[in-house]
């Protein structure tokens, strides 16, 4: 039980009263001094007793879901007691931003109360809910007493996912059986070619058939298949963002990341991403449920940061980016910067889509029109996403096909 600022206001006026009783020798201050001691004492037994004998029991339903779902949970508060309780809030602690649950409420001897809670979630994360603090005070304000029942329990919110059916890249339909193959050193399922036997060659690469054809030892060589594989680079650098919360440009970018992931698994074409915020985020790419849940586990928690910039990124992980078939690279940087690092790209066998963030439509600084031209000089027809637009729609063809007046409509906004 803590005291609040009416005890002390009331402290002072017993200590006035006692003491003009002192000075006066007027009888009336004593008996309005003992007046005084006897409230707080009882309001200090009220709230001593109303804060006992509670069982509080909490059934939270989900533990998983995703933004724009509903958190749900179930309280009962039972009163073990023959005294009964009044003033109570009940107030589910949690760490998630714009959520609140309280419930004023008042309980009979013996008596129960049990109400279901649903509150949208709006942001992504892993968040600790509970416990449930039960809070009372007597009738005049005096003390104050709070108790914590149940423990505290994880709860991980799942960037929300939109369906990207319409969205294609150069190379996107290709399956896993594709025509395009990259050499291995390791046997595999493909063998691509023969050639002549190497010192070091096991048997079991040796092709006979070849080999009794050309009086030479001939080793088959092998391919792993299909090199179909989505890189998604997003950028998560502090300077380039803007806007809170789920109202800001990183929060659609992450979302955007969880949509395609869920978009390439769906097809089973291998996907992964690569992002540097607060920490390097790496998922190389791999297809299967449990694939997509390690992702959506680590998007949940990613966070910005100012460690590396895009062009940064593009540099110097070049060595991943070589390796793979398609890469979608998401920002919403007006710096041109970037797109010279993207152009070094072009020389090798990789399909690259841009899908480029307007900051104006958050209320941030610059527009898009000189990176929209920058790309378009080295081939690159970037997709356009601004805050409010239906992720399907303005995903569902390049910039560079729809009304040319857009793009002259960018420096307006």
């Amino acid at each position: 039980m803590v005291p609040t600022s009416r005890f002390y206001l009331i402290i002072v006026i017993l200590i006035v009263t006692l003491v003009t009783g002192l000075a006066t020798g007027f009888g009336l201050f004593f008996r309005l001094g003992y007046i005084i001691s006897v409230v707080c004492i009882i309001s200090l037994l009220s709230v001593y007793l109303n804060a006992r004998k509670l069982e509080v029991t909490i059934d939270r339903r989900n533990h998983l879901l995703s933004v724009g779902e509903q958190i749900d949970k179930r309280i009962s508060i039972r009163n073990l007691s023959m005294i009964p309780k009044t003033l109570l809030m009940a107030t589910d602690i949690t760490t998630i931003p714009k959520y609140t649950s309280s419930y004023a409420l008042g309980l009979t001897t013996k008596g129960y109360r049990s109400w279901r809670s649903t509150d949208k979630a709006y942001h992504r994360g892993l968040f600790q809910m509970g416990p449930v603090e039960i809070s009372t005070t007597d009738l005049l304000g005096i003390y104050r007493a709070n108790t914590l029942h149940g423990s505290p329990d994880k709860i991980m919110i799942y960037p929300k996912i939109h369906d990207l059916k319409n969205f294609q890249t150069g190379n996107s339909n290709l399956t896993n059986e594709g025509m395009a193959r990259r050499r291995s050193n390791i046997l595999s399922p493909h063998a691509s070619s023969v050639r002549e036997y190497a010192y070091g060659d096991s048997l079991s690469r040796i092709h006979w058939k070849s080999t009794a054809r050309s009086g030479r030892l001939m080793s088959k060589e092998f391919d792993v298949g299909t090199s179909n594989e989505v890189m998604i680079l997003n950028d998560l650098n502090d300077s380039v963002h803007v806007g809170e919360l789920d109202e800001s440009s990183i929060e659609l970018s992450i979302s955007l990341v969880a949509s395609l992931c869920k978009k390439y698994i769906n097809s089973n074409t291998p996907v992964g991403f690569l992002s540097y915020g607060k920490e390097r985020y790496h998922l190389p790419p791999s297809t299967g449920s449990s694939h997509f849940d390690r992702t959506m586990e680590i998007l949940a928690q990613a966070q910005s940061g100012d460690d590396k910039k895009l062009h940064q990124i593009l540099n110097e992980e070049r060595n991943i980016w070589i390796n793979y078939t398609s890469i979608i690279v998401i920002t919403p940087s007006n710096n041109i910067e970037w797109v010279s690092a993207l152009s070094e790209l072009t020389q090798f066998n990789i399909n690259i889509t841009v899908i480029l963030i307007d900051p104006i439509s958050f209320s941030g600084d610059g527009d898009q029109t000189e990176v929209i031209s920058a790309l378009a000089s080295i081939g690159i027809s970037p997709f356009l996403l601004r805050k409010g637009d239906s992720m399907e729609a303005a995903l569902s063809r390049s910039f560079s096909r729809t009304d040319s007046s857009k793009l002259a409509g960018l420096s307006s906004r």
